[in-house]
């Protein structure tokens, strides 16, 4: 996406608003790279993808995303070589099992959400994986009947576990008085006691550890020694069937592994689609019509980041016009401006229009703006060369089926040659089959464009009562700038106003 359209329409604004609505940073990160579709085709299916959203969305349909974060730490140590951990395998089993819940309710739907069951056919053969995790994996860990000998291992470990509180508990009640505490403590597998240190050498045992002071030792009496030895072995042995485990399904993740990243893409791109549907239904937006003919026809649609201070905007545009927009400063025709461009970029992203229905978007192959203050002071140029740098790069880059925006074309020199070259790069530019959205000051290029056929003209409302801008868009209108009549509304000598209207007159005459 071209950096000065992403920073002057703010669309990386509007992307970071749309990616708090993701559930992983995963997620997040793509959606704010989104790619700027410009085939009308691809454009009309991510749109219906957020539109099929939003409806769901609006009918209370509770879908749940699981974080993907975790993931990417996977890839990394499958590389390395090492194997993953419990919890690592449960990230890619929650992965699995997410996508089956969002499967099962999005069927529940089927006939809704044509472009989402396109999307969900895309889905990965990974039953198998996902079944063998969970023929391994519970809420605890490793299963205890992931393999018999595991299944055994376990039996055997609760068994000797038993045998030795029992024996432990007898020891307890028979030299309470020689106990620190009732409590158990398991050193280095072992179970011991809490045996007063000046009791250490009565009974015939193990000390295992002591507490920080000295005053305690952790003693293994040996009446237990035999069934802690074999505990200790079985603990052994367990450890080292769940290694094979995790080997084995370490090595079946990676087999797995494309298809595994085909799923968790499709799962990113599922929560970037409800994230850009969760949007437009915060923002009231709609899915608007789309063709490829240069229509464009804009029904009350609000800047996104204007909220309610937002003045609707209804614009019409033939295939063959473009709009040139006049009036007072201040008036808002930069947001004109801006809100065309970026409802244009909006929906090349995916994303649906903050209007009411019977709005008609064209997609456009370019878009490219000169709005604001072009002057580059580290390059040492003009407002005036800025802007001829940036009208240059327009022209010379130009391709078919484009829609520009040029605000105060040829400002910032002579007002003669400005007009000159505004209106010879108009010209040029309408020749060139490009729709252009224009706003000026200058008569000169006002009385061109009331000329052309191709140029509707358009006028920015001004309340006269309250020298304040409406900011709204009165179409087939040409609007003066009002600096004469404003200046006397706010108090100007009268004699440097007749002075002013003098000069105005002569010039006229010339």
């Amino acid at each position: 996406m071209d950096k000065t359209i992403r920073e002057t329409l703010q669309l990386d604004v509007i992307l970071d608003q749309v990616a708090a609505y993701t559930h992983s940073d995963y997620a997040a990160d793509q959606l704010r790279q989104t790619p700027v579709q410009t085939d009308l085709k691809d454009v009309r299916r991510e749109l219906g993808l957020t539109h099929e959203a939003h409806r769901l969305l609006s009918e209370d349909v509770l879908l749940t995303f699981f974080n993907l974060d975790q993931i990417a730490v996977i890839r990394t140590k499958l590389d390395q070589g090492r194997l993953l951990t419990v919890e690592q395998l449960k990230a890619v089993q929650n992965t699995l099992v997410n996508w089956r819940r969002l499967s099962i309710v999005l069927h529940q739907h089927t006939t809704e959400i044509p472009f989402l069951m396109d999307l969900l056919a895309q889905q990965p053969p990974l039953n198998g994986l996902r079944d063998r995790l969970d023929d391994v994996l519970d809420l605890n860990g490793i299963r205890d009947d992931a393999t018999p000998e595991l299944a055994q291992l376990r039996k055997d470990k609760a068994k000797q576990t038993r045998q030795i509180q029992q024996q432990l508990n007898q020891f307890i009640g028979k030299h309470s008085h020689e106990l620190q505490g009732k409590q158990l403590i398991r050193r280095d597998q072992h179970y011991c006691v809490q045996l007063k240190a000046t009791y250490k050498h009565k009974f015939k045992g193990t000390v295992m550890g002591q507490s920080a002071t000295g005053s305690t030792v952790f003693f293994e009496p040996s009446t237990v020694s035999k069934t802690g030895l074999e505990l200790a072995a079985t603990l052994a042995s367990e450890e080292g069937e769940v290694y094979q485990i995790l080997a084995t399904m370490t090595g079946d993740v990676e087999e797995h592994w494309t298809d595994l990243q085909k799923q968790i893409e499709l799962l990113s791109e599922l929560d970037q689609i409800f994230a850009r549907g969760q949007y437009g239904l915060e923002h009231q937006a709609i899915l608007p019509k789309l063709n490829g003919h240069q229509v464009l026809h804009i029904v009350n649609g609000r800047h996104p980041l204007l909220g309610e201070a937002a003045v609707p905007l209804n614009v019409t545009l033939d295939a063959q016009q473009s709009l040139m927009i006049t009036g007072a400063n201040s008036g808002g025709k930069t947001v004109v401006l801006k809100t065309i461009a970026l409802f244009s970029m909006m929906v090349k992203l995916g994303l649906e229009i903050p209007a009411d229905e019977g709005t008609n978007l064209a997609v456009f192959d370019q878009v490219a703006i000169d709005i604001g203050d072009q002057q580059n002071m580290a390059a040492q140029l003009s407002t005036f060369s800025g802007e001829m740098t940036t009208l240059v790069g327009i022209t010379d880059q130009l391709r078919p089926n484009a829609l520009i925006l040029l605000d105060e074309i040829g400002s910032g020199t002579d007002p003669e040659e400005g007009t000159a070259l505004g209106i010879a790069i108009i010209q040029y530019l309408v020749d060139q089959g490009a729709k252009l959205v224009v706003t000026t000051h200058y008569t000169g290029i006002k009385d061109y464009a009331v000329a052309q056929p191709k140029f509707v003209t358009g006028a920015m409302a001004f309340d006269r009562q309250t020298l304040e801008p409406e900011y709204r868009l009165l179409l087939n209108q040409v609007g003066a700038s009002e600096a004469m009549w404003l200046a006397e509304r706010i108090g100007l000598k009268p004699e440097i106003l007749a002075l002013a209207k003098q000069h105005l007159k002569m010039q006229a005459e010339k």
